[in-house]
């Protein structure tokens, strides 16, 4: 039984980061979820041990080997560990984000509101 595919199931990006579904593309041409914007794909080895390069094409995102020559970009993620996320600054807002308890006495009012 053949079961055709339906319109926009060809071709889904997800994030390399998370796996949520790519909406956005990162400073680097590929596609990420909103969390991870920001984030960067760093130094991944190839299967020889050459570092590989991140291309842009007209299909989309793919890796470059000096010795094994141009690899999916699929592929290439899955030759390496699992990826983490780079992101600094989503560390400093989350420490800015929680709230802190202050206690205020009635003679510091006027310091604090004056």
């Amino acid at each position: 039984m053949n079961i055709p595919k339906q319109y926009g199931q060809s071709k889904v990006e997800n994030c390399p980061f998370c796996g949520k579904r790519g909406i956005i593309k990162n400073g680097q041409g590929v596609p990420v979820c909103q969390t991870h914007k920001n984030s960067e794909i760093l130094d991944l080895k190839c299967v020889c041990g050459e570092y590989l390069d991140l291309k842009q094409g007209k299909y989309g995102p793919y890796f470059s080997c000096m010795n094994c020559g141009n690899i999916n970009f699929n592929k290439g993620l899955a030759m390496n560990p699992p990826i983490k996320a780079n992101d600094s600054y989503k560390e400093e807002n989350e420490e800015k984000s929680t709230p802190k308890e202050i206690t205020v006495r009635s003679d510091q009012i006027d310091a604090l509101y004056g």
